[in-house]
């Protein structure tokens, strides 16, 4: 029965989740704006460039805290599935604090995908959109491939 129920609730919350963290796969990794080539193709400025240079530190920050939060849960529910004695209340009170770590820390991937929308304008971001996918069409290619391809941002 309990098994069952955390089935049921983590099966939801993937099917919950699952659009907005694929939704997010959408723009490259990363400090794509960096990449002299791609910000040209969008015509960013110099001060675009820094805003999500900023942008990006703040998300990061956060994103490792909230990653580490959802680890931290991860673990403490491991460990009470591994007790003798199986606690119901306290494994279904881990799960859902688990979900919540989860929750946030797609949510602070959606933010960050907000703020990079709001930045860019409507136009150019599905002009992003357009370009990663043309990288990601060609033959074998990936996102971190990008970068082998003389697309390297400065240092």
């Amino acid at each position: 029965m309990l098994l069952k129920k955390v089935l049921g609730v983590a099966l939801a919350a993937v099917w919950l989740f699952m659009p907005l963290t694929s939704y997010c796969e959408n723009i490259p990794p990363g400090k794509w704006w960096r990449i002299p080539r791609l910000s040209d193709r969008l015509g960013l400025t110099e001060g675009e460039k820094r805003a999500l240079d900023d942008l990006f530190v703040r998300s990061r920050r956060r994103l490792i805290d909230l990653k580490s939060a959802v680890e931290k849960e991860r673990f403490e529910l491991e460990n009470l599935f591994e007790e003798e004695k199986l606690d119901e209340g306290a494994i279904m009170n881990h799960f859902r604090r688990l979900e919540r770590a989860r929750s946030d820390l797609a949510n602070e991937r959606f933010m960050f995908l907000l703020q990079v929308r709001k930045t860019l304008g409507l136009e150019r971001y599905h002009r992003l959109k357009e370009l990663f996918d043309e990288f990601k069409r060609e033959k074998g290619s990936t996102p971190g491939r990008w970068f082998n391809r003389g697309l390297r941002p400065p240092r």
